[in-house]
């Protein structure tokens, strides 16, 4: 990848990293709000502009992703409130988070690999009762080659392919009907060769001497023990059976305008999974790149682990909106402990709690969820009047919670890192994150005092405020 494709590159995936965030916000809020349209309105409009994007930048499996998103968002639209919530939209919150994943993986050098993608694609197709993708149909998405019809001697004339369909159109059928039924199996498969041979030779348009060169490799596989003659490869070779009939009917040049791109698709799909090595199937697995196209299944489900497991951004993300929440529940205790109130108020910010530790709890941060869960007990014994609401419960409180914030980040990071990236433990590391968060909390709490001493000084003259200096110095 050059440098500007990778520039382009990194521009798209932030783009696409910030539509879609806005998608799952919007997912989020349509999922509170089940009888309000807007929010998935909003999601079909966003993962239409992603696919957009990602079709112009040529990422084909991200496109496809983001489209089948939009479809199932758009589905739900349509069902109105008789939808089947829950799996539709676990569907589409794992494609709008898993999107910016594989976006970045391609940024990062990794393969456009659609079919990494497909177990979520199926999903995303089956809760709206469509039929479900083939590995050889999302393989191939992106798979072409220049190769064509040799150009002929000069002074001999081109053949006819759509008299030579015709001609052969008969032997062809057969030749494939006795081998489907096992009768002289080898004799068979060798007229089918030789007639698929025939037909590549007079073939003069790329798409379909393209489609006979494959079929022959096929028959030359089959014949080698390299591909089983399954159910789907003998359904396969009728449809080429069908070909033969539209391209006599309909001339060399019409034909190809049409290609049968699909049946070409499944066709390499099986060219690619074969274990032989003929001359004629090494010569179209060059041609078509199957070998790096089709990865083995341990380096399939490798990347499909990758994809699973967060990114690094989204664990930050993670992280900010965990200390917000953090944020809120230390500012409202703060403003308690120097303005006072009913204890009962304390009640939200129990709930809020509550929240974060689910969150922590779901993320396998199981020591900073007990920590949180300790002092949501305490704050919970304050607000239901079980405990007295001293200032000093309250600052311990808030103490613990500056603890776990300061220490966040390296945990959530160290979640999708591997063991050997891992920064090796100082030690005194703990105390010396502990002892920084403590300080900065103590400017905090200075700036506090600064600001009610300045507030009960003229002009302002407002002596309100030094009610809670004794408090917060003894905090510091």
């Amino acid at each position: 990848m050059n440098e500007s494709n990778a520039q382009i590159l990194a521009i798209v995936a932030r783009e696409v990293a910030a539509t879609l965030n806005d998608a799952r916000l919007a997912l989020e809020a349509g999922a509170e709000r089940l009888g309000d349209p807007e929010p998935l309105a909003r999601v079909v409009e966003l993962t239409a502009l992603a696919r957009g994007v990602l079709e112009v930048t040529g990422v084909h499996g991200g496109a496809l992703l983001a489209h089948e998103a939009s479809e199932v968002a758009r589905w739900l639209l349509a069902q109105g409130a008789d939808r089947p919530v829950n799996p539709a939209l676990d569907a589409l919150m794992r494609a709008v988070v898993q999107l910016p994943a594989y976006v970045e993986r391609v940024l990062g050098g990794g393969r456009d690999l659609p079919i990494v993608l497909l177990p979520l694609l199926n999903d995303l197709r089956a809760v709206r009762g469509v039929a479900l993708m083939s590995e050889g149909t999302v393989l191939t998405l992106n798979l072409s080659s220049d190769v064509g019809p040799p150009a002929a001697p000069p002074g001999m004339a081109q053949p006819d392919a759509a008299s030579w369909a015709r001609r052969l159109r008969p032997q062809f059928q057969l030749s494939l009907l006795g081998w489907i039924k096992g009768e002289k199996p080898e004799q068979n498969l060798a007229v089918l060769t030789r007639v698929a041979q025939a037909l590549e030779a007079s073939m003069t348009t790329r798409p379909a001497y393209q489609l006979w060169w494959i079929v022959a490799a096929v028959f030359e596989a089959i014949g080698q023990g390299g591909l089983v003659p399954s159910p789907t490869i003998k359904r396969l070779l009728g449809q080429c059976d069908r070909e033969l009939k539209r391209l006599f009917e309909q001339g060399e040049a019409q034909y190809s305008a049409a290609p049968p791109n699909e049946l070409v698709n499944n066709l390499l799909y099986s060219l690619a999974r074969a274990t032989s090595s003929g001359p004629r199937l090494r010569a179209v697995a060059e041609a078509f790149g199957l070998a790096e196209a089709l990865p083995v299944e341990d380096a399939l489900e490798l990347e499909r682990e990758s994809l699973s497991v967060p990114s690094l951004k989204l664990m930050q993300t993670v992280a900010a909106a965990i200390k917000e929440d953090l944020g809120r529940v230390k500012d409202a205790l703060d403003i308690f402990t120097r303005k006072g109130g009913a204890p009962e108020e304390l009640a939200a910010q129990v709930e809020l709690l509550k929240k974060i530790g689910d969150t922590l709890a779901v993320l396998g941060l199981a020591a900073q969820r007990d920590r949180v869960h300790g002092e949501l007990l305490r704050l919970a014994d304050i607000a239901s009047r079980r405990a007295p609401p001293v200032p000093d419960s309250l600052v311990d409180i808030a103490a613990v919670l500056i603890g776990i914030e300061d220490a966040l980040d390296d945990d959530l990071v160290a979640l999708v890192l591997p063991p050997t990236a891992q920064a090796p433990v100082i030690e005194g590391g703990e105390f010396h994150a502990v002892a920084g968060a403590v300080l900065r909390e103590c400017l905090v709490e200075l700036a506090r005092v600064k600001e009610a001493v300045t507030q009960a000084l003229p002009p302002a003259l407002d002596p309100i405020g030094l009610d809670a200096v004794p408090q917060l110095l003894r905090g510091i």
